[in-house]
């Protein structure tokens, strides 16, 4: 996985060879490590381009669209024809993501954020848009277009598609100042919004809120956990519980060390008695990196309506470590990595 990550001061000759090799490794998650190392001046274009019309691997796939999509702009309707016969909701997730290479995917991309009712799908669209409007294709022209989408986008109340686009709208160098003189919308949104649920949409609101009030950044909004640690319930878990977690790649048993982290542990128990985590997917996979899960809406910004108090034990995060997924403190909730 490290290995094609590091080919960029290789020779282009030597690093498109190595990538090519490392983008047929029959460990997917090298072969996706080296798609996200392809470079535009990648000298293989047509070995590159039959890769990902033939593999089986959507996550692959969509890693090698985007850079092929830079090259070629020609590509989008084929990404958006492979989007529509699509039946897997992260495969088109991911091909949404691929689209945020072409500046002339954004109708496309803003009619998917606002028509469909899929969570990851309306988010990856959201993110997408956001990467075009960062990108260097971007015209200023399209900003009150853009700030269209943003506006009616924030009307449907998604937590996670009010994150991403809250950010944006927050960015200074972006000058949405210029194009947006009624910002109440920000306000309206905030208001379905609660803590400490949606967190993660509340402070780049914040955010976007105090940049066009001509504010300083604000301080990160301050989260009460609300759930309490049982102590008869974690008299009740012996040290050391062990727990199995059956996946489609095989079978994974945790060592819950309960002492160290009480409170995380009870949560986390009471979670897998209540079959929380049963069906759902590891929406997060880096390479190298970490797994996530445990997320209600499948992409990342999901959680229920509580949140624990943050505990730090004196255990490493090494391989095969398991902990909480935090926003900040006290902000715990379901999802673990």
């Amino acid at each position: 996985v490290s290995a094609p990550r590091v080919t960029a001061s290789k020779s282009t000759t030597e690093r498109d060879e190595l990538v090519l090799l490392a983008l047929k490794d029959e460990n997917p998650q090298v072969a996706v490590a080296a798609a996200e190392a392809v470079q535009n001046d990648f000298s293989k274009k047509d070995e590159l381009l039959t890769l990902a019309r033939t593999t089986k691997n959507f996550r692959l796939q969509s890693a090698l669209y985007k850079p092929l999509l830079i090259i070629s702009t020609e590509l989008a309707q084929e990404i958006q024809n492979t989007y529509a016969q699509s039946s897997n909701d992260y495969h088109k997730a991911g091909l949404l993501s691929a689209l945020s290479a072409d500046i002339n995917a954004h109708p496309f991309l803003a009619k998917e954020l606002v028509e469909s009712n899929v969570l990851v799908i309306k988010t990856a669209a959201a993110q997408a848009l956001t990467t075009l409007n960062r990108g260097k294709q971007f015209l200023h022209e399209l900003k009150p277009v853009f700030a269209g989408i943003y506006k009616n986008a924030l009307f449907d109340a998604d937590p996670g598609v009010i994150g991403i686009i809250a950010s944006c709208l927050a960015d200074s160098t972006l000058d949405y100042k210029s194009v947006i003189a009624d910002y109440s919308f920000l306000q309206k949104a905030k208001d379905k919004l609660n803590l400490p649920k949606d967190y993660e949409a509340i402070q780049p609101l914040d955010e976007a809120m105090a940049y066009f009030e001509g504010r300083k950044k604000p301080a990160a909004p301050k989260n009460e956990f609300n759930h309490p640690i049982n102590w008869d319930f974690v008299k009740n878990i012996p040290k050391n519980q062990r727990v199995q977690i059956v996946t489609d790649k095989g079978e994974i048993t945790l060592t819950l060390l309960v002492e160290g982290s009480p409170g995380s542990v009870a949560n986390f128990v009471n979670l897998v008695n209540q079959k929380y985590f049963d069906g759902k997917i590891f929406h997060r996979v880096v390479p190298n990196f970490v797994i996530q899960t445990g997320c209600n809406r499948g992409d990342g910004y999901g959680s229920e309506a509580y949140s624990i108090r943050s505990e730090f034990s004196l255990h490493r995060y090494e391989e095969g470590a398991v902990g909480m997924a935090s926003a900040g403190k006290d902000t715990e909730g379901t999802q673990w990595f």
